[in-house]
């Protein structure tokens, strides 16, 4: 079932709170009054959707990682010609729109972990080897989200093509 518009708005309002609240100060710190205050909301708004700001992090988390899983699945059917690059593409330019939410949900560690374990089995699934190699895994999917984490952190601006260039030319020699 579609949600209302008004919950919609709510949740990015309160979405985009946290966001604010996690630029200034550490997440363990930041309570459901500064959430509905920084929102311009009421608190008993707050928990009719979220039972705490762990859940409401945690919500967003999974919404930012089912989004880019969505993105994986239906950008890279084959691995082959360039559609492994299109789907680094529109990865990278989703986090692109979603750069200050992703940028502290990175930082926090909570996301990251999450995405690796995206990209890993997405890795799995695509590896041309009779038996998946954990270590190749590994080394694919952290370095990938590597590569982006380092390219929303800095301060000065890389253009997102380099990065998807770079991402793609390290997985081209994994996936032949």
């Amino acid at each position: 079932m579609l949600e209302d518009k008004r919950i919609r708005r709510t949740k990015k309002l309160l979405r985009q709170s946290l966001c604010e609240l996690m630029k200034q100060k550490p997440f363990k710190n930041i309570t459901v009054s500064d959430i509905v205050r920084q929102a311009d909301i009421n608190r008993g708004t707050f928990y009719a959707y979220y039972q705490d700001v762990y859940d409401l992090r945690e919500k967003v988390e999974n919404e930012m990682t089912e989004s880019l899983k969505q993105i994986i699945e239906s950008t890279f059917p084959e691995v082959q010609g360039n559609s492994m690059k299109t789907s680094i593409k529109k990865s990278v330019e989703y986090l692109e729109e979603n750069h200050d939410l992703a940028y502290v949900l990175l930082k926090d560690g909570n996301l990251e972990h999450k995405m690796t374990i995206l990209l890993a089995e997405f890795c799995k699934k695509q590896l041309n080897y009779k038996e998946n190699d954990e270590w190749e895994v590994c080394f694919l999917a952290t370095g990938c989200l590597g590569i982006m984490k380092h390219w929303m952190m800095q301060t000065e601006d890389i253009d997102k093509e380099r990065v998807i260039n770079k991402i793609d030319s390290i997985l081209r020699k994994f996936f032949v």
